[in-house]
């Protein structure tokens, strides 16, 4: 009796002469949030080291709470993670902006410096392009990793070359994506729309001149895809087109730009079952608002779920331009220092456009 008296005793907590103190309530995990397109939530940045010492920039709502994520890939080039490059003297920021204001909508950003690229170190010499979905995969395990990420609801986008790079990585990454946004991706390989771009403004600038000029500019181009050694300056007498294959011949990227120049984004396109948003502007002197969104959308017609979006007066770098398509094609020297002024804002339709269909999927 004095044992079952003294265990009840304990039990009760009679011994210190108080009632037993009751289990700690679990506190739950804050319910998921969705893009809210009518949100303007405050937001803050922070800086991250992610995968093999990749360098980034997270931007999240500056509040509690449970967010989709969504990864930024840039374009070609020096282009670093705000979208910015070495190689033009004013800066866009598009990247930077969009970020931002994503976030001010209910979304967890990052974005950063590809392989190779401003506070990237790692080396191109000898690589392929496989270590841009390298990183960009070890970017999506990083969002997903984060505690105010909503694991289920993890996007990438891609710009321009980017959403090469973002079509490549949503093959490998299957389900695990809600979805891909393609924002001024080209349907051609870069080998075709190198040519393109280049037949263009020879043509602009030297009516009835372009296949001369561009003809051997081509067949270097092809013999070096193949593997052949090439002079620059015997491919063609423009310095810029000197300039450019000899960038892209350069022992230390060789193998990288060969695999960029034959990259089919439409083999690739076709393999992703997750939604898909196609995005161009109507003012994109670089990507072909006419014809590269309805090549992505033709070759991805075995998806349910895509949706085409044209900016009526948006550029390549999302940016605001009313001038016409054939102004901006014009003066493309001009051009070069207005579309990269850092004055000119995100343009609104695109930006409404991106945060809605975000909303719906």
């Amino acid at each position: 009796m004095k044992r079952a008296a003294l265990a009840a005793a304990l039990a009760l907590g009679a011994c210190g002469g108080s009632e037993a103190t009751p289990p700690a309530k679990a506190v739950p995990a804050p319910a998921p949030s969705a893009i809210d397109p009518s949100a303007h939530l405050p937001t803050q940045s922070e800086e991250i080291v992610f995968g093999d010492h990749v360098p980034g920039t997270l931007v999240k709502p500056g509040q509690a709470g449970k967010f989709p994520a969504i990864v930024l890939f840039q374009g070609s080039g020096p282009t670093d993670r705000d979208w910015n490059s070495p190689l033009i003297t004013t800066k866009n920021g598009s990247g930077k902006l969009l970020a931002e204001a994503l976030a001010s909508h209910g979304a967890v950003v990052v974005r950063f410096d590809k392989a190779g690229v401003a506070a990237n170190t790692t080396k191109l010499d000898g690589q392929t392009i496989d270590i841009y979905v390298a990183e960009a995969r070890a970017a999506l395990a990083y969002v997903r990793s984060r505690p105010e990420v909503d694991a289920n609801h993890v996007y990438i986008a891609g710009h321009s070359e980017g959403g090469l790079h973002a079509i490549r990585t949503a093959d490998l990454e299957g389900n695990a994506l809600a979805g891909v946004l393609l924002l001024s991706t080209t349907g051609r390989t870069l080998r075709d729309i190198l040519i393109a771009q280049i037949t263009t403004q020879i043509e602009r600038a030297a009516p009835g001149q372009a296949e001369a000029l561009v003809g051997p500019f081509r067949t270097a181009m092809d013999e070096f895809i193949a593997g052949k050694t090439i002079d620059p300056k015997t491919a063609t007498p423009i310095p810029g087109l000197q300039q450019l294959l000899g960038s892209l011949t350069a022992p230390a990227s060789a193998t990288l730009a060969r695999g960029l120049l034959v990259a089919d984004p439409l083999a690739g396109i076709a393999k992703i079952a997750v939604p898909i948003f196609i995005y161009n502007g109507e003012k994109d002197v670089q990507v072909d608002p006419k014809v590269d969104p309805p090549l992505l959308a033709n070759a991805a017609k075995a998806n349910k779920d895509v949706t085409v979006f044209l900016a009526p007066e948006a550029d390549h770098v999302l940016k605001h331009e009313a001038k016409s398509l054939d102004e901006l094609r014009a003066n493309m020297a001009a051009l070069e220092v207005a579309y990269n002024s850092p004055d000119r804002g995100l343009d609104d339709a695109t930006v409404a456009a991106i945060v809605g269909w975000l909303a719906k999927h």
